[in-house]
């Protein structure tokens, strides 16, 4: 109590200096509350409630939890979800990472800004700008893809209207999107690692893949990590992209968690199951941010 009174009424220059300190984080903490807080108590208080006719709020407890939980089509969506974000964080945090490592290695830091910034570009563009990009190049008729398998003398693909292509389609697009983003990551992380642990490495017999594998990669970890964090909470809420392309088309192939949401909150004004899903979206991505966190990220020191 004391240290609170404190705030509003400074008696030392630390005191002053702490009250600064809030002043500065007030705005931002007052936008994460009502932008991200207050939303999510409302879906978890929202997911306990329906709305009968008339508009009144009604207390169902676990009901609207066993009805989403029971329906083939929220689980059809969860693995839809599922296997975008296994085709695409894999990939992309794989290619940032070694393209990081090749543009490291240029030695004209003029060429490696103007890499870097090209890679960047795609991050830059609208998620909804981008999707038209390659809805366009997806094509079945004019498309640039098929027109390049043209004249190779392959037959055209059906890229966005067929069941099994569809998700591969959309996860090479969040992979163009999201590779500039994790490069520059990766890139600042290298630049950051100290020149003398290579000289130590090269003095006692390492090669280049050996420092790679003990040196570079494990210094890297902390950014391997938020960089696949960052990935996987995209992914799961990948929303523009599918709705800008395909709708969740053909037959539900490309529907996600978060547009199944978006359908049953704002097409089929099912509030309360939408904020199940809100609260079933929430859980999962802070358990496996929090698992993730736990097994692979490592303190290291040389």
């Amino acid at each position: 109590m004391r240290g609170v009174l404190r705030l509003f009424a400074p008696r030392s220059y630390m005191d002053r200096q702490r009250r600064a300190g809030l002043l500065f984080v007030l705005p931002a903490l007052v936008y994460f509350g009502l932008v991200f807080l207050v939303p999510l108590v409302e879906s978890v208080v929202g997911s306990f409630h329906r709305i009968v006719p008339g508009g009144e709020s009604r207390f169902v407890g676990l009901r609207l939890y066993q009805r989403v939980f029971t329906d083939s089509t929220f689980w059809q969506a969860v693995a839809n979800t599922v296997s975008l974000l296994l085709m695409s964080v894999p990939v992309t945090v794989t290619l940032a990472l070694a393209v990081a490592l090749g543009l490291h290695r240029l030695r004209s830091v003029m060429a490696r800004s103007a890499w870097a910034a090209m890679y960047f570009l795609p991050f830059s563009v609208s998620l909804v700008a981008a999707a038209l990009i390659w809805q366009w190049m997806y094509d079945p008729l004019y498309g640039f893809l098929n027109h390049l398998l043209g004249l190779a003398g392959l037959p055209p693909l059906p890229w966005l209207q067929s069941l099994e292509l569809v998700r591969p389609s959309l996860a090479i697009v969040n992979v163009w999107v999201r590779l500039g983003f994790d490069t520059v990551i990766f890139l600042a992380a290298l630049q950051a690692i100290p020149a003398d642990y290579y000289e130590a490495a090269s003095i006692d017999g390492a090669s280049a893949r050996q420092a790679l594998l003990r040196v570079t990669l494990p210094l890297l970890n902390p950014q391997i990590v938020m960089v696949t964090i960052l990935e996987l909470i995209f992914n799961f809420k990948m929303f523009a992209t599918v709705y800008a392309t395909t709708q969740g088309g053909p037959a539900g192939a490309s529907q996600t968690v978060i547009m199944l949401l978006y359908d049953t909150a704002f097409k089929f004004f099912r509030l309360g199951d939408a904020s199940v899903m809100a609260v079933f979206v929430f859980a999962s991505l802070l358990l496996v941010t929090l698992v993730q966190w736990r097994l692979f990220r490592r303190e290291v020191e040389y």
